[in-house]
């Protein structure tokens, strides 16, 4: 949702514009291409004072009598960055004062006024135009008031004011007052009666309101949001910002949901000695159509305090396992089932990084058996680091963390895991061999199972990793041909007696091919006698250094059966792993695609296997398509586009669907209008919730230079079209 600018006119008077602002374009030029040239600023021949104080005039004639100066004939006055023009200027230099009529015009960097009758104190600045007209090339901006006032402590006053940033003969939205005043000393603008206008229709009214001029922030309605869906119905919420305190703020909005009832959302922000700290929180009352309170609690912190010492927390906690089913627009919630609260305290310094957490879970699904639920880490501590030594290049990774979860075995456990290398690297060729230690000793409280209490491994680990690099270069492009080779040895040991907390097996990929290990976690270290081997050709544009291509293929050869598994897998015994390859393309800065592909010699068959294709030509014109395919699971594919059909009108979609479920989890369809001065995007929406569908359907009207009305439909866009900007 954004929030609604209540007043640009701050911007234009009470703010200084950038000294060299006179003729430059507005800082988001993209917004206004479809705006006509806006009109020339009044030009004068008088020249810039080459003093502070100092003023210059120009005319045709001039007469002085006593400490009165009248100028006559295409008149400029100029002091400073400000310049006053008319017909016929008086100079009341005992005054310091300066009365213009006929075409009077006051110009300052880039905003100038134009009115029939003026004066200004040369001095102070302090200025008065009637029935005047102005505009600020910064920001795109025009507008006129009956009467315009500047005082010499800097406060203006409008009388019947309009602001818009459409052409001034073409006003599709117009912001009207009877009367603004804004206050540079206090930061703060009032006005009143004042009416939004959209297309000639009334859309917004309040008799009076107080904003800030410029950044600050300050209580306040904002903008209110509506949408629809079918699980929701119809909503409506006024969200109210609340200031309380130059370092602590909050945001209330109160909702209406048609079919399910009032609910209020809040936002808590506060910054502290303790660092940031932010509280949401959503509350529905006896749900209609669940029939009892829904409730969203969540909790963010951020700090830092001491040399290198920070602070991390994230917790979340939901009423009903529903929850985000029903009341979560975003597809990557909605279909959570586990919400995480975790604690951490890091400290980095040279010799490593030191961490402690403490992390639980909610399980959303409650039939789900307690002991197939996330253990819980309460609590765990690491210390990772990586020193050098003249050549050699040591790591070193240690872990102690306490388990727990019901109905399971549950204890400590400690690991270390040193190593020792030594890279040599050349331009030609590479060879990186290390020696390392792993071990890893419990303290369990066994319920489950049967085994001793304190079981602990201990094994060493090698590996040497190496490479050539061949180059040539032909016309604009330079090619290499790289060979890689990738040896690791740990000895065998028997580890079934040891529980298994967190630790599950690597996806098989290319990038997995260069890993010494195969588990995720220290619950189980694999043994190995493995080289694998691998191919990579690279093709590099010699002139923007772009990698055209490249192209990997490799996999592994075991010299011993693999013994060491997860609880009821099978020992693994083929010679050779699959084959894995990857293909990057990138012909044009605008076209790119990846495939990646995991082959199974013995079946001859694809097991696994992803591309993606993506066009981005710039301004919106983008194709983003994507499959997906594994032997066991899924396939499904994403498609998105933003496409313009003309100036004025951009088509957005998307969708991701499983061919192999026949289902949709999400499409997109809607269109973008955009004029000089505002946007419209309409979406339509039907998305996976729960095992059902949901519709929506969200519109977002944007006046350019003032703000936004209705649901965030960009914000649904930027999440579905990689390369979408607003």
């Amino acid at each position: 949702m954004h929030r609604l600018r209540p007043s640009i006119l701050a911007a234009l008077l009470a703010l200084p514009l950038p000294a060299d602002a006179d003729d430059s374009p507005p800082a988001n030029a993209d917004d206004w291409l479809l705006c006509p040239p806006p009109p020339v600023l009044p030009a004068t021949d008088v020249e810039q004072p080459d003093a502070q104080g100092v003023t210059r005039a120009a005319s045709e004639s001039m007469e002085t009598r006593g400490s009165i100066t009248t100028l006559q004939g295409d008149v400029a006055v100029r002091r400073g960055n400000r310049t006053l023009g008319a017909e016929r200027v008086r100079i009341d230099r005992e005054g310091r004062t300066a009365e213009a009529s006929g075409s009077v015009f006051l110009r300052e960097n880039g905003f100038v006024i134009e009115g029939r009758r003026g004066s200004v104190n040369l001095d102070s600045g302090a200025f008065s135009l009637e029935r005047a007209d102005y505009r600020a090339a910064e920001l795109h901006a025009q507008g006129s008031a009956r009467r315009i006032d500047r005082d010499e402590a800097g406060v203006s006053r409008f009388e019947r004011a309009t602001y818009s940033t459409c052409p001034r003969d073409d006003e599709d939205w117009q912001l009207k007052a009877d009367s603004v005043e804004l206050n540079p000393n206090t930061r703060q603008g009032t006005a009143t009666n004042a009416l939004l206008r959209f297309k000639g229709v009334p859309i917004f009214y309040t008799p009076w309101f107080r904003f800030p001029i410029g950044d600050e922030r300050m209580s306040g309605l904002l903008v209110p949001s509506v949408g629809s869906s079918s699980g929701s119905g119809f909503t409506v919420g006024v969200p109210y910002y609340w200031n309380a305190a130059p370092n602590f703020d909050a945001t209330l909005e109160p909702r209406y949901l048609s079919d399910r009832g009032g609910q209020l959302r809040s936002e808590w922000r506060w910054l502290g000695p303790a660092g940031y700290w932010q509280l949401n929180n959503e509350y529905l009352p006896d749900d209609d159509r669940f029939g009892d309170d829904r409730v969203l609690t969540r909790i963010e912190h951020e700090g830092s305090f001491g040399a290198g010492w920070r602070t991390h927390i994230d917790a979340e906690s939901a009423s009903d396992e529903a929850y985000f089913e029903d009341l979560s627009s975003n597809l990557s919630l909605s279909s959570q089932s586990q919400l995480r609260r975790r604690a951490d305290v890091r400290w980095s310094g040279a010799p490593g990084t030191l961490r402690a957490r403490y992390e639980t879970w909610q399980t959303l699904d409650e039939s789900l058996a307690a002991n197939r639920r996330p253990y819980e880490q309460r609590p765990q501590l690491t210390f990772d680091g990586e020193q050098r030594f003249g050549g050699f290049e040591t790591r070193y990774e240690t872990e102690l963390v306490n388990f727990q979860r019901a109905a399971s075995d549950t204890g400590t456990r400690l690991n270390a895991r040193p190593s020792v290398g030594y890279p040599i690297e050349t331009p030609g060729w590479f060879l990186r061999p290390r020696l390392g230690w792993d071990y890893t000793a419990y303290d369990l409280n066994r319920d489950t199972t049967t085994g001793p209490s304190n079981p602990d491994r201990s094994l060493p680990f090698a590996s040497l990793d190496s490479g050539l690099i061949f180059e040539r270069t032909g016309g604009s492009y330079r090619q290499t041909l790289e060979p890689r080779a990738f040896y690791v040895y740990t000895p065998e040991e028997a580890q079934d007696d040891l529980p298994v907390f967190d630790t599950g097996e690597y996806d098989f990929s290319f990038a997995q091919l260069f890993s010494e290990r195969r588990f995720t976690g220290p619950d189980r270290m694999a043994d190995a006698n493995r080289l694998t081997l691998a191919l990579t050709t690279r093709l590099l544009d010699r002139d923007q250094g772009r990698e055209v291509l490249r192209a990997s293929i490799g996999g592994i050869h075991y010299f011993d059966d693999r013994t060491v598994q997860l609880p009821n897998q099978p020992v693994e015994t083929r010679d050779n792993s699959d084959i894995a390859a990857e293909i990057a393309v990138q012909p044009t800065e605008a076209w790119r695609s990846g495939l990646d592909l995991r082959w199974n010699p013995e079946l001859d068959k694809i097991t696994d296997g992803s591309f993606d294709a993506r066009f981005d030509g710039g301004r919106n014109r983008i194709v983003n398509f994507g499959y997906r395919y594994t032997r066991e699971s899924k396939e499904a594919v994403d498609l998105a586009f933003a496409w313009p059909l003309s100036p004025r009108w951009l088509a957005v979609g998307s969708t991701r669907y499983s061919l192999r479920d026949d289902r949709n989890f999400e499409t997109l369809l809607g269109a973008e209008y955009e004029s000089c001065c505002y946007k419209v995007r309409a979406l339509a929406r039907r998305y996976a919730s729960g095992q059902g569908q949901d519709n929506g359907f969200v519109i977002e009207f944007v006046l350019k230079g003032l703000g936004g009305f209705g649901d965030d439909a960009g914000d649904l866009l930027d999440r579905a079209i990689l390369g979408y900007s607003r």
